[in-house]
């Protein structure tokens, strides 16, 4: 139980420290590297007259880079459970709607037998 605690604790320190940090990072990295891949792109195909520096211009995109409150452990547990409950969901359809068919056909054999008597 206390080893248990302890590896939460250290897992929650790690999220909220270490791995939110490293998001922000390679958010930055990847946007920064894809402003620069946009201003290229348009300086070479307008031959310089759409072009624009990348350090001169505002950008008004906001991006949310907090840490998702619910570990990737309970996201997994709670998919497989939301998977097994569709799987009961449509085994428990498919029966149902066995059973009314068979309903159905047996009351119209019966209907038929009876007609004949």
């Amino acid at each position: 139980v206390g080893a248990t605690k302890s590896q939460n604790f250290s897992q929650e320190l790690y999220e909220s420290r270490i791995a939110s940090l490293q998001r922000f990072v390679a958010m930055t990295v990847m946007f920064h590297q894809m402003g620069w891949r946009v201003e290229q792109f348009f300086a070479k195909i307008s031959f310089g007259l759409w072009a624009y520096r990348i350090d001169r211009t505002h950008s008004i995109m906001r991006v949310a880079t907090t840490a998702s409150p619910v570990s990737g452990a309970d996201v997994r547990e709670r998919k497989r459970a939301i998977f097994y409950m569709r799987k009961i969901r449509h085994s428990v359809a498919v029966i149902s709607q066995a059973w009314i068919d068979y309903k159905k056909r047996t009351r119209s054999q019966d209907e038929v037998k009876s007609a004949m008597h």
